[in-house]
């Protein structure tokens, strides 16, 4: 079983990432869904659940036990059976509640699941959350688009530049929607490997809350059928690889950035990449 932390750097999408995985994770594996944003969570509201069980029972429970098998008593679930801890909508509540967690999140990866852990947006000033530190692999979103990979890029680039290579070695990542930079290119800059690409589709994203993946309406929608092939990656993939070998040294300050100007500049500008055409636009 494995330990997966689902962020972002400057796009959102983690919490339609892991709802869409959790959902379609392959049958016979138990999955849990944690929901760790720092900002405060979504799930709760969006699937009319009631305030407790949550992160915040599961706190107060973890007074008398760091033992986290006692997590799954607090859990909600989706409609297709994934067990979701999910986080309160307050940011000073969900704050509080991963501080007092602190000793039972460290153990996780104890539990007979898989694990997705979403911890929303993350600061490429700051250190990764300490949850991310147990985790067997971190799998960042991001839009292909201009913007948000120069912000990904300076997060890879803090991570990897004068270091062993072994912060890259656990990164992954998932572009969602449509942009002008095949998945190959944007590897190729970043060096670090694209699992996968999911589209852009806040209809089925909204519908994975209340039906099961299963579900007519659902199960040939292009998202689910992204995020099934995904999931169905990330169980056999168990022992992920850097695009650039863990051996190899570390770029020089600022080399990421560079790379990515380069391509990225001339691709946008002659209208090549993942089937769209023209200039990308300023907006995300």
């Amino acid at each position: 079983m494995s330990v997966t932390v689902l962020g972002a750097v400057r796009s959102c999408g983690t919490t339609t990432l892991g709802v869409a995985l959790a959902a379609t994770w392959p049958a016979g594996r138990r999955v849990l869904l944690v929901e760790l944003d720092p900002a405060g969570g979504t799930l709760a509201g969006a699937s009319g659940w009631a305030a407790e069980p949550s992160l915040v029972s599961v706190a107060a429970a973890a007074r008398r036990t760091s033992d986290p098998e006692a997590i799954w008593a607090h859990c909600q679930h989706l409609p297709e059976g994934a067990s979701v801890l999910a986080a309160p909508a307050g940011a000073e509540q969900t704050r509080g509640a991963v501080g007092m967690l602190a000793g039972l999140l460290d153990r996780l990866g104890e539990l007979d699941a898989d694990v997705l852990v979403d911890v929303g947006r993350l600061d490429a000033a700051a250190p990764m959350p300490p949850v991310a530190s147990g985790a067997g692999r971190v799998v960042l979103v991001a839009r292909p688009r201009l913007c948000d990979l120069h912000a990904l890029a300076t997060f890879v680039e803090a991570r990897t530049v004068g270091a062993s290579r072994l912060e890259a070695g656990r990164m992954g990542l998932v572009l969602v929607g449509d942009g002008p930079y095949p998945d190959d290119e944007v590897a190729g800059a970043l060096g670090i490997e694209v699992l996968g690409r999911l589209p852009w589709d806040p209809q089925a994203a909204e519908q994975l809350t209340s039906l099961p993946a299963s579900d007519r309406q659902l199960r040939l929608s292009p998202l689910v059928r992204a995020a099934r092939t995904l999931a169905d990656r990330l169980v056999a993939d168990t022992a992920p690889t850097a695009a650039v070998a863990a051996g190899d040294p570390a770029p020089a300050a600022g080399s990421l950035r560079v790379r990515m100007l380069r391509p990225f500049r001339i691709g946008a500008a002659v209208g090549t990449g993942n089937g769209s055409a023209g200039r990308e636009g300023a907006s995300t």
